[in-house]
């Protein structure tokens, strides 16, 4: 048994209820985002200077001992390794050695980027150079050698151009989002979900471009560059993908009905302007027909067992079509995460209960024993 859209003009739903909610929420959160992508690129212009400090600094002629290592040259200081260890942090390995630069000075421990070169081949007691810069050890070198290790003059700002980055392109999709939302609504007050998706993950995957740049790449030009090319070819793959999939000519979404054998509690939500769409009531409760080939009997209620208040559903009610949600569609009573998680498993059934449209929304396969419980779709 299918459920296709009816063909008589008088069964034709109503435009569902928009919600200024829908544009706020996207729009907030984007503002949010933008405002700590600029609070974090307010620092950078003093990071970059100390990263071009840096590479442009000389080694220091002739500078050895304890004192080396606290001008703007270049140092190299000899130390004798005391200990490595190597800790498991979270799903991170973070690799330690700990050196003794010699003449009085105190220990000094460096957190190496990476098992190598020169961590996986030190031992206790070997003799390394530590490559200083304004106080800062930036490298350890064995021998031929040498290994950068974390801090060294570069990876923060190169973490926060990145951070900055990601932050201004999902608050700039989401800004692009509420204004999309907010002047389309006029004219296209059903949008499908995926309309809102296909650029949400568009925009991830332009912020990952461009903290994976940041992350790889020593040249704050090209991250810029990597990063505006990743946002154009995500925009565009996002805009032809839409335009692929705005040309399905229907919504409409086809399940087989589950047999009503006995009663059964479904998590569902009614809503519409009517008495028994009441909010808190998130299940429906499915009893067998009292005689056979009678209508089984359908009541909204707000515990899933399906005991506590029943608002029986009447037979007046009449299933028009069932199809996939609408952006637009009512969210009553749930976090937004809430419905994120469940957005894509669920369907709606439209109802017409006399002259006022009525809307179940239940996951697929709570659907199909609801449409067992009902008679089938008019036309």
């Amino acid at each position: 048994m299918t459920h296709a859209s009816p063909a008589t003009p008088d069964t034709s739903p109503a435009p569902v209820r928009w919600e200024m909610r829908d544009a706020l929420l996207p729009g907030a959160t984007g503002v949010v985002l933008v405002v700590i992508a600029l609070f974090l690129a307010a620092g950078l212009p003093g990071k970059f200077a100390e990263v071009r400090e840096f590479r442009a600094a000389l080694p220091c002629a002739g500078a050895v001992g304890p004192a080396a290592g606290h001008g703007d040259c270049l140092s190299e200081r000899p130390a004798t390794v005391l200990a490595k260890e190597r800790r498991k942090q979270s799903k991170s390995v973070v690799r330690l050695v700990k050196v003794a630069p010699g003449a009085g000075a105190s220990p000094v421990q460096v957190r190496m980027q990476g098992p190598g070169p020169v961590f996986d081949e030190v031992e206790r007691g070997d003799r390394v150079v530590l490559h200083s810069w304004r106080s800062t050890v930036w490298a350890v070198g064995l021998g031929d050698l040498r290994q950068d290790v974390h801090g060294k003059p570069g990876d923060v700002a190169f973490g926060q151009l990145g951070v900055a980055l990601a932050l201004a392109i999902l608050g700039a999709a989401l800004l692009l989002a509420a204004l999309r939302r907010v002047l389309r609504r006029p004219r296209d007050p059903v949008v499908r979900a995926w309309r809102a998706a296909v650029p949400c993950v568009a925009a991830v995957v332009a912020a990952g471009v461009a903290i994976t740049a940041s992350a790889v790449s020593a040249d704050a030009p090209l991250v810029l560059l990597v990063s505006a090319a990743g946002c154009a070819v995500s925009g565009t793959a996002a805009a032809l993908l839409t335009r692929l999939l705005g040309r399905r000519a229907t919504d409409d979404v086809v399940l087989e009905p589950t047999a009503l054998t006995g009663r059964q509690v479904v998590r569902a939500t009614v809503v519409g302007d009517v008495p028994y769409s009441v909010e808190g009531h998130g299940h429906l409760v499915l009893d067998p027909p009292l005689e056979p080939g009678g209508r089984a009997r359908l009541a909204s209620a707000s515990d899933a067992y399906g005991k506590a208040v029943l608002d029986p559903l009447p037979d007046t009610l009449v299933p028009l079509r069932l199809r996939h949600k609408h952006v637009a569609d009512p969210r009553p009573g749930r976090w937004w995460s809430d419905v994120v998680m469940r957005w894509y498993s669920e369907v709606v059934l439209e109802c017409r209960d006399g002259e006022a449209p009525v809307l179940v929304v239940a996951e697929r396969h709570d659907m199909r024993r609801i449409l067992g419980a009902l008679p089938p779709p008019a036309g």
